[in-house]
């Protein structure tokens, strides 16, 4: 499996550029806040959530700013545990906000192995099928019992983003050569 880093580079750059041209393109406050491609680490991802914070803030109350920085770190988070490391050590990724009519929408795509995407797709399946209170129950239960996996989750953060969404969360996987996926997930987070 070739995991090189100019060529992940290159699907994910693809990927992006195909995102912004679907920009809602309107004079209204919808469109494009926040984009960016590249690595992902634990600095990143603090200057990632202020610019999300600052994109955000004129178009969302504080009580759905914080719902966004969550649903963003949960996002990143998932990348750094489980998408492919390149031999440079790094993860890449693209990630978007976006204000909508119906809220913000978050979609951060990186790439997988086939392991992975068979993980990813049957816990998402299986929390896109929960009813509000399962899973609501089934995160109280996670929270309180889960044990760390060998990626280092408990299993929470999926969870943690179906409860932040208010919805189903969209996902799919784009398959590409040597055994590889790009992994987009877009997440929804509703104006109350």
């Amino acid at each position: 499996m070739s995991n090189e880093g100019s060529h992940n580079l290159r699907i994910l750059q693809r990927e992006l550029r195909s995102v912004l041209k679907r920009d809602h393109g309107s004079e209204d406050a919808y469109g494009t806040l926040l984009s960016y491609i590249g690595p992902v680490d634990s600095a990143g991802m603090e200057g990632l959530l202020a610019l999300a914070e600052k994109s955000s803030s004129a178009a969302g109350g504080r009580t759905l700013m914080k719902r966004i920085g969550n649903v963003l770190i949960e996002c990143l988070q998932n990348v750094m545990r489980h998408g492919l490391i390149e031999e440079n050590g790094f993860t890449q990724l693209y990630l978007t906000l976006e204000s909508t009519p119906v809220g913000f929408q978050v979609q951060c795509g990186n790439m997988v192995d086939t392991e992975m995407r068979s993980l990813l797709s049957n816990r998402l399946s299986e929390i896109n099928g929960m009813e509000e209170e399962v899973l609501r129950k089934t995160y109280i239960e996670t929270l309180c019992n889960g044990e760390l996996s060998n990626k280092g989750g408990a299993g929470l953060g999926l969870l943690s983003l179906a409860k932040k969404a208010n919805g189903p969360i969209e996902y799919r996987f784009d398959n590409q050569d040597d055994d590889r996926e790009l992994f987009t997930l877009i997440v929804t987070i509703r104006r109350s």
